[in-house]
């Protein structure tokens, strides 16, 4: 049963399943073949509280768990979006568009 956040630094005790974040994890398929085990006998339940889930997460190796920060979102490098001119630009641009299927009469 869980019954304090994963965290060994960390004193909270688990109240209620909407805080924090809850762990099932099982053993990889390389350690189910080497211990013989075919079916998820083995499944191993962590929880970390929400104030630790916001800093840290578990790494699972199929034998043991590890804490480790959570990873830092990196904004992707992209070139900026061309401006569009305010000056009618836009509507040419839709006016082109209307007219690139007809024939000229």
């Amino acid at each position: 049963m869980l019954s304090k956040c994963a965290n060994p630094e960390c004193s909270e005790t688990f109240r209620y399943l909407h805080q924090g974040k809850i762990f099932r994890l099982s053993p990889t398929p390389e350690i189910q073949i080497a211990t013989g085990m075919h079916r998820l006998e083995l499944q191993e339940r962590f929880w970390l509280c929400t104030g630790c889930a916001k800093k840290i997460t578990l790494v699972w190796n199929g034998t043991q768990v590890r804490l480790v920060p959570v990873p830092v979102k990196v904004p992707a490098l992209m070139p900026p979006a061309p401006k569009v001119k305010k000056s009618g630009g836009l509507r040419r641009l839709r006016a082109r568009a209307a007219s690139a299927g007809r024939e000229d009469r």
